[in-house]
Parts: structure tokens; sequence; C-alpha cells
């Protein structure tokens, strides 16, 4: 063997170690590319949905109080009728929060970051 045919294929080795690490971090930052595009396509997604169920909410409510009012004569009763029953939801939403709000966004975020296996075992606790 010839000491040349050694540097050449040691230079050959470095040049291939090279390749592979620059396919690596390539890949890298495909799966990080690929990660923030589903975040953030999945987080615009739940706030074009949440302003339409807002406003929903919002004129569905005024159209209830001006409705009870036009029957019962009293506008202001209407109101805090619809007042009650928000201040009501938000007590219920804040007692189930983890069940409603922290499990499903945490599983929602474990889904994108693909850890399937820790959300399987958090869904044991």
């Amino acid at each position: 063997m010839q000491e040349s045919s050694f540097s050449e294929r040691l230079t050959h080795l470095f040049d291939q170690v090279k390749v592979y690490i620059n396919l690596r971090l390539d890949f890298l930052k495909l799966n990080i590319a690929e990660y923030l595009i589903r975040f953030f396509s999945g987080l615009v997604l739940w706030i074009i949905l949440f302003w339409f169920i807002f406003f929903v909410l919002v004129f569905g409510s005024f159209a209830f109080a001006y409705w009870f009012g036009d029957v019962t004569g009293k506008t202001w009763l209407g109101f805090l009728i619809i007042a009650g029953f928000y201040c009501l939801l938000a007590i219920i939403i804040y007692a189930v929060r983890r069940s409603l709000i922290v499990r499903p966004f945490t599983r929602f975020i474990l889904q994108q970051m693909e850890l399937d296996k820790f959300n399987e075992e958090n869904d044991e606790k």
C-alpha cells in the first residue's frame, strides 16, 4: 500500500463526514421548518375559529337580551341574565380547566412535535 493512497482515503473520509454533517444539519432545518409551519398554521386556525365563535356569542347574547327585553318589557333583565350566564360559565370552565384547556393544548403541542410516546405517558397520570 502506498502512503498517498492512505492520505487520499483519509481525505475522502473527511469529505464524506463533512457531507454527512451537512446533510444532518439540512435534515434538522427541514424538521424545524415543518414543526414551525404546522404549529403556526394550527395556531392561526384556532385564532380564526376563536374570533368567529366570539362574534357569534356576542351577537347571540345581544339578540337574546333584546328578545328577552321585548318579551318581559325589561331589557336590563335580559342583559343581567346573560351576564349571570357568562359568570356561571367562567366558574365552570375554571373548575375544569385542566381537562378542557391544559391537557388538550399539551396534546396538541406534543403531536406537533411528534412526541407521541411522551403524550401517552401523560395520559396515564
